[in-house]
């Protein structure tokens, strides 16, 4: 039995090839195994829709791997916040709180998106606080129309875009001495987040801090752990697309 973990890897109907790699990359998974979602799984996300592919893609195949005794975890991320309980359990999803700890490897690990690590963003981070609560999030879903909602999302996510080529495709980094306390105060040995699409592993004793990495264009990454006792693994593979076009 293995454990799987994934992050940011902004599912919509205009990437087909990375919905084709979802399709994929869960259809390797056996049955005993457990998949968790570190946030980010949709480009962005403004409530359940059928007309959606990439969620219809999604719903089917966490659908499948139930069917299979293969549980899927679901962790917020900064697309995805306002993903319910309820609409988690439209997708067949488990929700967890956006700290958790779970045992891999014989090790505590605590999971985490990411975005609460990267502190230098100083405008996003009060974005982020108040973005959360859930009274707020309750109102905008009742007073803004689907195509509002949509056209504000899309918005944030050009921002983001030209954001990051006017840092010259500098990519965000967490703040060590945070992860490193937030391991301290959940007692864990080993972090694992997204966020930030750097995927990278820095393995030392009790202090481990793992990234996933993000699924685009050119390659897809992921964390896996088994019941041997070892390290998780930091996978990363080319992506169909490159592999098509390289």
């Amino acid at each position: 039995m293995a454990v799987y973990f994934i992050a940011d890897l902004h599912l919509a109907p205009d990437t087909p090839d990375l919905l084709t790699l979802f399709t994929d990359f869960t259809g390797m998974l056996k049955s005993g195994d457990s998949l968790y979602i570190l946030g980010d799984l949709f480009g962005y996300y403004v409530g359940t829709d059928p007309g959606n592919l990439a969620q219809t893609k999604v719903k089917k195949q966490v659908e499948m791997l139930r069917k299979q005794n293969i549980p899927v975890y679901f962790i917020h991320g900064n697309r995805d916040f306002l993903l319910t309980p309820e609409d988690a359990a439209y997708f067949g999803f488990e929700l967890l709180p956006e700290r958790t700890v779970i045992t891999v490897s014989g090790k505590s690990c605590l999971l985490m998106h990411g975005d609460e690590l990267c502190t230098a963003e100083k405008k996003y981070n009060l974005f982020r606080a108040v973005s959360r609560i859930k009274f707020l999030q309750k109102l905008f879903m009742m007073f803004t129309s689907k195509k509002r909602r949509i056209s504000i999302a899309e918005n944030m996510r050009e921002q983001s875009r030209l954001r990051f080529q006017g840092k010259n495709g500098v990519k965000e980094k967490i703040n060590l001495r945070e992860a490193l306390k937030h391991l301290r105060e959940s007692q864990a040995e080993i972090l694992i987040h997204g966020h930030t699409h750097n995927a990278e592993a820095a393995i030392a004793p009790g202090q481990s801090i793992y990234d996933t990495g993000d699924w685009n264009g050119y390659r897809y990454s992921y964390i896996v752990a088994d019941d041997s006792g070892k390290m998780p693994e930091l996978i990363i593979r080319s992506s169909r697309l490159y592999r098509r076009n390289g």
